[in-house]
């Protein structure tokens, strides 16, 4: 993208683009009016400032678009009576503000010119992911242990490249650290200050995972330690599992994938579970609150409950820090009913699996209580095997004196039917007689309303006959050429708007093509060469830093203008060079290519 100066004259406005430069932005911050496009990342300005922006942008290089050009060829006059607005004379030796904040960052960046490894609590960084944004702003804070109240904070930036380069190096470690709010952490940081607003803040550059690890592991052994302090610490684990623990209530993240295997596994073992599941975030700043909430509603109902599980599925190692506080072990530990934890990792331990059972993940929650009531059933089918043959001795009892009831019975039910039928037959004779009666009767009462009918509709007929004749008399060709003119201006306005928004937009619809065909020479790889880069070729491939080459090792130079190939010696500033001919390169070697526009 060029720095380019557009003008959209049917907007007033101009329309300014370039590629993204922190102190370009902060030069077009300071023209009037100004506000950012998202959609196609450029600045908008009011046309009466036209004057001001192109004398304010002048030093930096600003390309003029054909129609902007033509557009000042046709206002020269007006152009020259638009002079950029007087700045107020600054005394000598007096600053202004942007001075100020500019001379403070030089002192700063000469202090702090190498980066430093500084430590502190991940603040209001969550905020940035759910927002979508590509470089995070948030806030680094001391606290002189876990959960105390803060003693001093620091704005930070994380910007896109380093964020994305962060990111994967976390996935990849092996210690697994995912960042988010509340984490202490290690960061390499550039000390920065910001001039638009002089806001003193640090740049992030890198993530020590080492040492985030370590904190968690602390944290979870202090908040241990400290139930073991109160005497709390094996309460719940002291419990027995319920001999046959089916009703369950499950604290988890409701329809997630740890409740669906939790249930499924349930569901599949043939038992009647009888599942309560009480919604609780199991990641993020809210889980403390939200799984103490949940562990009150089944203390609360201890009675109509076995046990309780809490799962949640994978995640980061961070993730599971989440639950190592001392307010849900403690409350973990006192509640009344057994607690089945699968909220760990094959590799990874929370405070939940050290204070309650522990298992390594859902399904393997719900096979305990699976196994605990099949063992159950076993014990009961002794006992039903014992109760079945006593039962059946007694029904073979019982059934002798049926069958002598069953006889009696009989008897009694056949003259009672008899008697009963001799009653049916009385009373359909009596029904027959009742309901010719009604017949009859609905017979007349349908011909009298036949008659009301048709009279009723002849005089409403005759009523609308009238009632026509009176509207056509009251018709007017006038009236009719009237309404029709003005149905013809309507459809006349309305294909008039069309076409102008049709117009509209054909011509976004060409700046967005213009705007596309840029972009996609810009990003030609000649180019970026042409502009002075080169590409360096190892025996491995691209070379990105000086200590992926061995001494005496060959690589290559690609240029603009052709191939250099050269050697490594022990002297990193001493490199022997010989020219290598390119076939692709049309200028000799040594001659510097040409400045592109």
């Amino acid at each position: 993208m060029a720095r380019m100066i557009d003008i959209e004259e049917q907007h007033s406005r101009l329309r300014i683009s370039f590629p993204y430069d922190r102190e370009l932005v902060a030069v077009v911050r300071t023209l009037p009016d100004r506000w950012y496009d998202k959609h196609t990342r450029s600045w908008l300005v009011p046309l009466e400032h036209l004057a001001f922006v192109i004398s304010k942008l002048e030093a930096h290089h600003f390309k003029h678009s054909e129609d902007l050009r033509s557009y000042c060829a046709d206002n020269q006059s007006q152009a020259r009576e638009l002079p950029a607005p007087a700045l107020p004379t600054v005394p000598e030796g007096t600053l202004t503000v942007a001075q100020l904040n500019h001379q403070a960052r030089l002192a700063l960046r000469e202090r702090f010119a190498e980066a430093v490894w500084l430590v502190g609590e991940l603040q209001d960084f969550d905020k940035n992911r759910a927002s979508g944004y590509r470089t995070f702003f948030f806030d680094l804070v001391e606290r002189p242990y876990a959960g105390a109240s803060e003693v001093a904070r620091i704005k930070a930036v994380l910007f896109e490249d380093d964020r994305r380069r962060v990111e994967e190096a976390l996935r990849q470690s092996a210690l697994d650290v995912r960042l988010r709010d509340g984490l202490a952490v290690r960061v390499l940081v550039k000390i920065d200050l910001y001039p638009q607003n002089g806001r003193f803040q640090v740049i992030v550059q890198d993530v020590d995972p080492r040492y985030t690890a370590g904190e968690l592991e602390m944290n979870r052994e202090r908040a241990f330690r400290a139930l073991e302090a109160r005497g709390v610490a094996g309460l719940n684990l002291a419990l027995p599992l319920p001999l046959c623990p089916l009703r369950v209530g499950l604290i988890t993240s409701y329809e997630s994938d740890a409740y669906n295997d939790f249930a499924h596994q349930l569901a599949q073992s043939g038992f009647g579970f009888a599942l309560t599941v009480h919604h609780a975030n199991v990641q993020g700043v809210h889980t403390e609150a939200s799984v103490l909430r949940a562990l009150r509603y089944f203390e609360a109902r201890a009675s109509d409950f076995d046990v309780v599980a809490i799962v949640r599925g994978g995640g980061s190692r961070s993730d599971l820090a989440y639950f190592d506080t001392e307010a849900i072990g403690e409350a973990v530990c006192r509640l009344p009913l057994k607690v089945i934890c699968g909220v760990g990792h094959q590799r990874d331990v929370c405070l939940l699996d050290v204070i309650s059972t522990s298992t390594k993940t859902p399904t393997a929650a719900a096979d305990v209580l699976i196994e605990q009531v099949e063992r159950f059933g076993a014990t009961m089918e002794d006992r039903y095997a014992r109760l079945a043959r006593h039962a059946t001795r007694q029904v073979e009892r019982e059934r002798q004196r049926l069958r002598v009831a069953s006889a009696v019975l009989e008897r009694d039910v056949t003259r009672g039917v008899e008697r009963a039928r001799l009653r049916e037959a009385r009373a359909r004779d009596r029904v027959s007689a009742a309901v010719r009666r009604r017949v009859d009767k609905a017979a007349r009462h349908t011909e009298r309303a036949e008659e009301r009918l048709a009279r009723a509709v002849e005089r409403r007929t005759d009523d609308a006959r009238r009632e026509v004749e009176r509207a056509s008399r009251g018709l007017s060709w006038h009236a009719v050429q009237a309404r029709l003119r003005r149905r013809l201006d309507e459809i006349r306005d309305r294909q008039e708007r069309l076409d102008r928004a049709t117009r509209v937009t054909l011509m976004q619809a060409r700046a967005k093509l213009e705007f596309a065909e840029e972009q996609r020479r810009l990003l030609d790889p000649a180019r970026v060469l042409s502009r002075g880069f080169a590409i360096v070729r190892g025996p491995q491939g691209v070379v990105r830093g000086p200590g992926e080459l061995e001494v005496g090792a060959h690589f290559e130079v690609e240029l603009a203008g052709g191939r250099l190939t050269a050697t490594r010696i022990s002297d990193p500033d001493d490199v022997s060079t010989r020219v290598s001919s390119s076939p692709q390169s049309e200028l000799p070697c040594g001659t510097p290519p040409e400045e592109s526009p």
